[in-house]
């Protein structure tokens, strides 16, 4: 739980960064990036890998 709350948190910082120097803070965007990362998230956790022997 803890790697994602630090990926949510950094993506939301370089969101912030890149939206001050180009001037273009798109929610849009950054919302179905979080939508991304948190389906992954879920998905990987459910079906961990197997390893190789």
């Amino acid at each position: 739980m803890k790697t994602i709350l630090g990926l949510i948190l950094g993506s939301l910082v370089g969101w912030l960064i890149w939206g001050y120097f180009t001037s273009d803070f798109s929610g849009e965007r950054f919302f179905m990036f979080l939508m991304g990362i948190i389906t992954g998230y879920i998905i990987g956790r459910s079906n961990p890998k197997k390893k190789e022997t």
